[in-house]
């Protein structure tokens, strides 16, 4: 990352830098890597640490869009740690609460539609023992996929809202697993968060056809011979496509003296139509 992008992101005072040149270049970056590429982009070149981490993600996101609220709290930059916790668990856990791998996700899949366009991942401490990142894109996945079960995966599921609804509000969301936004084929999905979901009391369980057709998402994921594989360095920025790429990373143990660290964005697109 060098240029007017990298002076915008790194400056401390953000009037000196040149936002409409640094938001240009961005643009370009996200058409070739996240649009037209494989749906990840990562940025380098920043100074390790939180404080510069928190500029990062947030300049990037404002030259994208808008920063959206990640919990009915209104957190708009949330720390992926381990609190020492598991997805199985109920209540307000999430994925990026935990420390183990594999249930490769979208961002958001908690929540209601529109999903977020894009999240970003900044790394202020990264892990020595696991913790990698593996994205497969969705244009892959359809072409594994039957036309049956892309149509049932189109099909209302109910996703367990992780009790961030409203009080009194409903425990799930419905939404399809493949949908459209913005004019082409989205995805939304993290298979625990469904299955809890339809074990809702007055939810209708999991037909065999949704089960079905869950098992065949699942196997095509596994079958992914274009899947992205990496690690993210302390300093580096990772922006991601969040309705084309399921992502996940293999289980990470901290030490007692290092704990891995990410904060994460959810980006509303402003240029949508240039996408």
């Amino acid at each position: 990352m060098t240029g007017s992008l990298q002076e915008y992101l790194t400056a401390e005072d953000v009037a000196e830098a040149d936002a409409d040149s640094a938001r240009a270049r961005l643009r370009e970056l996200t058409r070739e890597h996240l649009y037209a590429g494989t749906g990840v982009l990562v940025l380098t070149g920043f100074a390790p640490g939180r404080e510069a981490g928190e500029r990062a993600v947030l300049r990037t996101t404002r030259l994208l869009g808008e920063p959206l609220p990640q919990n009915r709290e209104g957190t708009l930059i949330r720390e992926v740690r381990d609190r020492g916790a598991s997805i199985s668990q109920r209540g307000r856990i999430r994925y990026s609460d935990t420390r183990f791998g594999g249930d490769l996700h979208t961002d958001g899949a908690e929540a209601p539609l529109p999903a977020p366009d894009v999240f970003t991942l900044f790394c202020v401490r990264q892990s020595a023992d696991g913790g990698a990142l593996r994205c497969v894109h969705v244009s892959e996945l359809e072409g594994l996929l039957s036309p049956e079960v892309r149509t049932v995966l189109r099909e209302p599921f109910h996703f367990d809202r992780r009790g961030d609804q409203a009080d009194g509000g409903s425990p799930t969301t419905v939404k399809p697993v493949l949908f459209t936004q913005h004019g082409r084929t989205a995805i939304t999905y993290l298979r625990s968060y469904i299955e809890q979901g339809h074990d809702h009391p007055g939810v209708p369980p999991l037909t065999g056809a949704q089960r079905a057709a869950l098992d065949a998402l699942d196997e095509a994921v596994e079958r992914s011979t274009r899947a992205v594989v990496g690690k993210l360095r302390e300093g580096e920025l990772a922006l991601f496509d969040n309705l084309s790429v399921l992502h996940g990373r293999t289980e990470f143990q901290d030490s007692a003296h290092h704990t891995r660290l990410l904060l994460r964005t959810w980006v509303r697109r402003g240029d949508v139509a240039s996408v």
